[in-house]
């Protein structure tokens, strides 16, 4: 029976040490050098509160300015007024010196022209208070005329005659190749100059968001000499 106050002694001896363990402190590694440095403490609760707050009022920020912008500046789908008409090749312009296109949805009269095509907005430049007045081809005078006040433009689109204050307005057409603009029409030192094309297979686009106002009548250079 001895061996009862040896089995005691053990269960005494193991409780002992359980009570030791849990109450002594746990080891701590203590940092030093450049390791000890602020950077490397634990984010409190409210630091990592407060950069989530600051991140996400950023973002919000950023949508807030971007739907500004788009709601300033929309950008038109593709083949809408507006927009960007993409026209295809160069096959798809009308033959050098024939009758213009009239795209209706695009509201441009498109030219053929041996320094380059052009785009003309379908309105006389001579308004009737709010009123534009559409314009239309005189096929047998090879010229555009206006049905209200009588001016009259050439297919180069400048001015002939009649109470219209400038030479047709104009669409900028851009020359793409490689999904890269390498023409466009220009206004320069008071002339609008057509773009070039490179090669026959330059995709066509005209931009009907940005216009060039057609040059004031009296320098139109057909003005003089003109019988109409």
């Amino acid at each position: 029976m001895t061996a009862q106050p040896d089995l005691q002694h053990r269960r005494n001896w193991l409780e002992g040490s359980k009570s030791a363990t849990a109450g002594a402190a746990l080891p701590t590694l203590e940092l030093s050098g450049s390791l000890a440095g602020p950077e490397n403490k634990r984010l409190s609760r409210r630091e990592l509160l407060t950069y989530v707050w600051v991140g996400t009022l950023a973002a919000m920020t950023a949508g807030s300015g971007l739907a500004a912008y788009q709601f300033l500046y929309p950008r038109q789908p593709a083949n809408v007024f507006g927009g960007r008409f993409h026209l295809g090749t160069t096959a798809n312009l009308p033959p050098i010196g024939s009758e213009p296109q009239h795209h209706v949805d695009g509201r441009f009269w498109l030219v053929g022209l041996e320094e380059g095509p052009r785009a003309f907005f379908n309105l006389c430049t001579h308004t009737f208070g709010t009123r534009w007045i559409k314009l239309w081809w005189d096929s047998s005078n090879a010229r555009f005329d206006c049905p209200m006040c009588g001016s009259r433009f050439s297919l180069e689109g400048h001015y002939i005659t009649g109470p219209a204050p400038r030479s047709l307005d104009q669409f900028v057409i851009e020359i793409v190749t490689g999904r890269k603009v390498v023409a466009k029409t220009k206004y320069v030192e008071n002339a609008i100059l057509s773009p070039s094309i490179p090669a026959p297979d330059a995709e066509i686009v005209v931009d009907t968001g940005t216009m060039i106002e057609g040059l004031p009548s009296m320098s139109s250079p057909i003005l003089k000499g003109y019988r109409g």
